[in-house]
């Protein structure tokens, strides 16, 4: 697996969404993006580039994959190549779908909770 670009980066934000949202939209000046609707759990994306920062309204849960905490996304080539990778190097995972979009979480050995997707199809 070799991961090409970061997709987004994920913040929670619990309980202070409308404050935090405007910080970002009015301080940073970043775009409100799409968001797709994520049954029992708040938030906001906004567009960096062709990058996003999603704002989660969420408490962290502080150990193990959580994928509603910070973290950060990267874009692979084959989500399906990266999933039996994982399997078969035997790395704890989790995954979830956001419409057609598989999402994979794993740790890094220092416990931060990374995200993988495949990239979108392009040029």
């Amino acid at each position: 697996m070799k991961a090409r670009r970061i997709l987004h980066a994920s913040v929670n934000v619990s309980g202070r969404l409308a404050e935090a949202g405007a910080f970002y939209r009015d301080l940073l000046g970043l775009e409100v993006a799409e968001r797709p609707e994520i049954p029992g759990v708040g938030g906001t994306w906004f567009a960096v580039g062709d990058g996003q920062v999603h704002l989660v309204d969420a408490p962290s849960r502080g150990a193990g994959i959580d994928p509603t905490g910070h973290h950060f996304c990267l874009g692979v080539d084959d989500i399906s190549e990266a999933l039996a990778e994982l399997e078969a190097r035997g790395i704890e995972h989790v995954t979830a779908r956001q419409g057609e979009v598989l999402q994979v979480w794993v740790t890094d050995p220092a416990g931060n909770t990374i995200e993988l997707q495949q990239l979108p199809a392009g040029p």
